[in-house]
């Protein structure tokens, strides 16, 4: 597989508040589908993020560079019968995902450290390849779990989903997304939300309307670098 077979996608954020997201949740109801992996129009994200040694991925972001990429491992609902690796390169605004399944016993092996079943000819140019070469070069490990619950919109026409990402959290004592103990805090002033867009080649008209007389103002916000520092806050 070469970089040809990835489907790279534009992707758009804002940060708004409760009450651009209730007149926003309207409108994109009239025009989109709810997702229609989202029980009751919505579900529960969370992400365990890795970074090596020199903290390549926080700095990258943090500094602006152009081409980056990060490594997470995720699950919706905290249910352990769906575990996904998952690499994601981002060229400025636009990048693609590779993504694999794991089973619960692999992503344990993980979490201690042990990559080494990565190695197999089985993941090569997959996530699970790459997560394994940039583990040898650089020492990757657990950074922070991000926790938030998400409300997905699609449109078939140009491949568009619409997000609105509220009660965005850190955990703060820990690295294990299963742990019964953990405790999570929350990284957006005043309960904000992040409404992401992201689609292929284009925004039909009739979507992108929708936020042109909303006063939101794009922004790149990085759950992984918020939680990021609100973990070093407690450490």
């Amino acid at each position: 597989m070469n970089n040809t077979d990835y489907i790279y996608r534009h992707e758009i954020k804002y940060r708004i508040n409760g009450g651009t997201y209730h007149i926003l949740r309207q409108r994109f109801r009239a025009v989109m589908q709810p997702d229609l992996h989202a029980k009751n129009g919505m579900y529960r994200v969370t992400s365990l993020y890795f970074d090596d040694a020199y903290r390549t991925a926080y700095r990258d972001k943090v500094n602006g560079a152009l081409r980056r990429k990060k490594y997470r491992i995720r699950t919706y609902d905290l249910s352990p019968d769906v575990i996904h690796l998952e690499e994601k390169v981002k060229h400025d605004n636009v990048g693609y995902k590779k993504s694999i399944t794991l089973t619960r016993d692999r992503y344990e092996r993980i979490l201690a450290g042990d990559y080494t079943f990565l190695a197999d000819e089985k993941y090569a140019g997959t996530a699970g390849g790459d997560m394994f070469a940039s583990h040898s070069a650089a020492y990757l490990s657990p950074a922070v779990i991000v926790d938030y619950i998400r409300e997905p919109f699609v449109c078939r026409a140009g491949n568009v989903r619409v997000t609105f990402d509220m009660k965005i959290a850190a955990c703060v004592n820990g690295y294990d997304m299963f742990a019964a103990g953990n405790i999570y805090e929350n990284v957006m002033p005043d309960n904000d939300i992040v409404l992401e867009v992201k689609y292929d080649n284009y925004i039909p008209t009739q979507i992108l309307q929708l936020l042109t007389d909303i006063s939101t103002v794009q922004e790149s916000v990085s759950k992984y670098i918020l939680c990021s520092d609100k973990l070093r806050e407690k450490i």
